[in-house]
Parts: structure tokens; sequence; C-alpha cells
């Protein structure tokens, strides 16, 4: 994973996405991470009242954001869903995982741009 830096976590891990471009090739990895700026701008829209509908979103994106190098907005997905099992405040871990979502949809639609993923976007840390 990429190092963190004075309260600063990376949006997304550039050594994964440089092991999946290896894998998949540039043109499939920008399939998959088109994939999921759809998927995360169609996610976690919902207000705190629906915690179903929330702990859904946050699950789907916990996986894929994770499987694909976007490790800090799965962490905070992680959060929103064991907060919403247990019943817990919803208000901080949501605007944490509604932070991390907006953090790697800028980050794919600059790659979609044209940067190179080895210098990945910041995020302040929460």
């Amino acid at each position: 994973m990429a190092s963190r830096v004075a309260g600063v976590v990376p949006v997304y891990d550039p050594a994964t996405l440089a092991e999946l471009e290896g894998v998949f090739g540039q043109a499939r990895l920008m399939d998959l991470l088109g994939h999921l700026r759809i998927e995360i701008s169609q996610r976690l829209g919902w207000p705190d009242t629906d915690r179903l509908a929330l702990r859904h979103d946050a699950h789907t994106l916990l996986s894929v954001s994770g499987s694909l190098g976007f490790f800090d907005l799965s962490r905070c997905c992680l959060e929103m869903e064991q907060a919403c099992l247990l019943g817990a405040d919803l208000a901080a871990p949501l605007k944490a995982a509604r932070a991390a979502a907006e953090g790697a949809i800028a980050a794919i639609c600059a790659m979609e741009a044209g940067a190179r993923p080895e210098t990945p976007l910041a995020a302040c840390a929460a």
C-alpha cells in the first residue's frame, strides 16, 4: 500500500493498479476503473436514516474498491457498514465514506483524462 505522509491518506495504491495493469492491460484496467466510478456515483446518496440501503452500498463498495486498490474508500465503507450493523451513529462514518468516494471519483476521472496512476491524489485523513 502507498505510504502515508503526515496525516494524508492516499486515495489509491499505485502498486495495486500497476499489478492489475500487468494482469489485465491498460485498456481493461481503465474499463474496470470506469465501472468503479459509475458504481461509486450511484452509491451512498441515501439519508442516514436508511441504514439498510447504506449498509448494502457500503458492503458493495467495500469489496469492489478494495479489489482495485482504493483502500481508503474500502476502509471507510467497512466502518460505515459496521456502524449500520451496530446501530451506531452514522454521521461521521457516512461523511468519511462520502469524502473518500469523492476522492476516488476525482482520481479515476484524472486517470481517464490521461494521468498516470503512479502518483495518487491524496485526501486529508479524517
